[in-house]
């Protein structure tokens, strides 16, 4: 939470707060963790185009951390689906976890921390929407682990893994085609009616915010359709939909057989 004094705006220990010294205390807050050293969260912060625009300032940017995150988000994730799913196969695990680490699920929980609103970008990055650019977001939720996993430790990071994305291990649990879609839809469908295809029917808006429309076909049968900001989320909406579709249509009563006719008199 800032304080506002004069004309400037100062957190609340009177530090000023620009768009290259965000509020770190709010945003700790609003993470839930507490750094013991406050460098490592704004290095999580730095953005590459904002280092190369500031070679003076020590410590380079994200990168590094991004990197560190990332390794740590794959194990943490394996280690809570392998003690959620005691029952699982090997492969379906495998494939909740990149359904659960992939980029358009780690953009979406960076968003809901609002993380792109504290990072330090570059003048050329900042005026192109990079504030809301799903690969900036994807990479400064892996920073920050990385980060958290540095200042607090595996049991740090950890609890900072399955706080932000319980959401995401609930809608799991209640069903796992939330997670998947593509992959049920494959399942449901290709048994009688053969292998879902992906069409992108339509692309719109600037380079830096795209608009991506996609319909599912099984041969002939368009069986949903979907938007999203690439066509990965795109091609999962429409899953969703199709996968939707089917089940109202399996669970749909059977229509009731029409009386039999009457034999014709010779």
């Amino acid at each position: 939470m800032h304080i506002v004094r004069g004309t400037g705006r100062v957190d609340a220990r009177g530090k000023r707060l620009t768009a290259d010294a965000p509020d770190l205390l709010a945003l700790q807050e609003r993470i839930g963790v507490c750094f013991r050293d406050e460098s490592l969260l704004l290095l999580a912060l730095t953005h590459p185009s904002y280092a190369n625009e500031h070679p003076d300032e020590a410590g380079g940017n994200n990168e590094r951390l991004e990197f560190l995150g990332d390794a740590a988000l794959g194990f943490i994730v394996a280690e809570a689906l392998y003690e959620s799913f005691p029952d699982e196969e090997e492969g379906r695990l495998t494939e909740w976890r990149s359904q659960l680490v992939m980029g358009t699920t780690l953009a979406g929980v960076a968003t809901a921390l609002d993380l792109g609103a504290a990072l330090r970008l570059g003048r050329g990055e900042e005026g192109t929407g990079g504030r809301e650019r799903s690969r900036n977001l994807e990479r400064v939720y892996e920073a920050l682990i990385g980060a958290i996993l540095i200042d607090r430790g595996v049991d740090g990071a950890r609890e900072f893994i399955l706080e932000t994305m319980s959401g995401e291990f609930a809608r799991l649990h209640a069903d796992p085609a939330v997670v998947n879609p593509k992959g049920a839809l494959q399942q449901l469908a290709q048994g009688d009616r053969g292998r879902p295809e992906y069409v992108t029917v339509e692309e719109t808006g600037p380079e830096h915010a795209r608009r991506f429309t996609v319909e599912v076909r099984v041969g002939s049968e368009t069986l949903g359709s979907g938007v999203g900001p690439s066509k990965q989320t795109a091609e999962k909406a429409a899953a969703r939909q199709a996968l939707q579709a089917l089940r109202e249509a399996e669970l749909a009563p059977e229509p009731a057989a029409g009386p039999t006719p009457e034999p014709a008199e010779s």
